[in-house]
């Protein structure tokens, strides 16, 4: 599944930003998120990937820079596409 592979991805680029910030409360809210991706692999449930692709508020509560946005983007975009790949 490609999709996951780049929702993944993404993750992980956001994951290590928010980490390298100090941002470590919105970066654990991820990894919990990519670990449980990790642990279902392709049966993911959709309940996480729909909590993925509707995350995007949480920009503006964790006060997230520009690139963190632009890294938070990328993971509601992937996840939107793989929530629409999903049976």
């Amino acid at each position: 599944m490609n999709g996951l592979s780049n929702l993944m991805k993404s993750l992980e680029r956001l994951i290590s930003e928010l980490n390298g910030n100090g941002k470590k409360e919105a970066a654990l809210f991820f990894t919990v998120r990519y670990n449980e991706i990790i642990k279902y692999g392709d049966k993911v449930p959709s309940e996480i990937i729909d909590t993925l692709s509707t995350c995007r508020a949480m920009s503006q509560y964790a006060n997230f820079s520009l690139l963190e946005e632009s890294l938070l983007d990328n993971v509601v975009n992937d996840a939107i596409l793989v929530k629409n790949t999903m049976p």
